[in-house]
């Protein structure tokens, strides 16, 4: 074969090659958040799998079990939770174009303090009182569309759940084929290799804990709170609290902080201060109390390069960029820290010291 039919055939095979993975990229594309999740709740959930396989020496009925353990401990709860949050929130859309500040009492304590304020800014009550009669309409439309669409993505979001528990059971199924085939793709050395795939199970650790277990120990906090005290829809805002916990420079205070305006306006100064306090000693401060325990040294990113991380990573993929963002950025610091190495003075060929 001559040099030239060999390149013609490598550059067919090439052309060939491209044009099948884009095809198989267009496939996974819709399953690429439940391919995200389902890879992040097997590397969480390996090392029980491996300890079940040592135990049982069965590796199909491990990663059954590993993968039911996971759907009870938390996929379950976070429906659950989820499921409550949203029905509080359609409520509270129903509730608001009808309401008019003045039909229930916690409106009606609302509609006073606001009175109150308007009075002391010297704003116009009858211009607002125009405006809110103009938009009550535009307002009862958008929570119907909004009802809609929350409806469709309650749907969406079961079935999503129930493709990710499957692609969770196969990747603990087939984990070691699979770290075999990547380890053979990467052009290192298996040390190497491994050295990457390791600081990327490292960083996945490291960011569900650091910013995932700690969201929603912050969000479960600062639910309970509300609904000790009485504050409506606790489930929502503690679902909100989540949220805003993972977003950088939001955190838990733009959620608890507004709730303990709204009943310092209503005169509850007793709650009101029992909210402030809770959220800010409690609620904004466990975050310096878990962080080096759960977290440690593992993510091994800058506060600066953890920020662009987490905001890139959910303006990108959505919720599960919250771990993906830093899971990329320290995989890249990982490939260029095993590039930049020195070489090995054992590898250099004989008579050919390295300096």
């Amino acid at each position: 074969m001559t040099a030239q039919q060999s390149a013609a055939r490598w550059s067919i095979f090439l052309g060939v090659a491209g044009f099948v993975l884009v095809l198989a990229a267009a496939v996974l594309r819709p399953f690429l958040n439940v391919l995200a999740w389902a890879t992040v709740l097997a590397i969480i959930c390996y090392p029980l799998h491996q300890r079940l396989v040592t135990k049982t020496g069965r590796v199909t009925f491990s990663a059954s079990v590993t993968s039911a353990i996971a759907v009870l401990t938390v996929i379950v709860p976070l429906v659950l939770v989820g499921g409550v949050a949203i029905g509080q929130l359609l409520a509270l859309m129903q509730l608001l174009p009808d309401s008019s500040f003045g039909q229930h009492d916690a409106g009606g304590r609302l509609a006073a303090a606001v009175a109150w304020l308007v009075r002391r800014l010297g704003l116009d009550t009858d211009a607002i009182a125009v405006w809110e009669q103009q938009h009550v309409g535009e307002l009862a439309r958008d929570a119907g569309q909004a009802t809609v669409w929350l409806a469709a993505a309650v749907a969406d979001a079961i079935a999503s759940f129930m493709f990710v528990v499957f692609a969770l059971f196969l990747l603990l199924r087939e984990g070691p084929r699979i770290v075999t085939v990547i380890v053979a793709l990467l052009p290192f050395e298996r040390q190497q290799s491994e050295a990457v795939l390791g600081r990327i199970r490292d960083v996945v650790h490291g960011s569900m804990h650091g910013v995932v277990v700690i969201a929603l120990v912050q969000g479960a906090l600062c639910g309970a709170m509300f609904w000790l005290l009485g504050v409506p829809s606790a489930a929502l805002w503690g679902a909100a609290t989540v949220v805003s916990s993972v977003i950088p420079l939001l955190g838990a205070v733009v959620v608890w902080l507004p709730g303990a305006l709204y009943l310092g306006l209503t005169h509850d100064w007793a709650r009101a201060i029992v909210l402030a306090m809770w959220g800010a000693v409690v609620v904004s401060s466990i975050d310096n109390v878990l962080r080096p325990r759960l977290v440690g040294d593992r993510v091994g990113l800058s506060e600066l390069a953890m920020f662009f991380a987490l905001l890139g990573g959910v303006r990108a993929f959505g919720l599960v960029g919250i771990v993906l963002g830093p899971v990329i950025f320290a995989t890249v610091a990982a490939i260029v820290g095993v590039l930049t190495l020195p070489p090995d003075p054992l590898d250099a060929p004989p008579g050919n010291p390295t300096v």
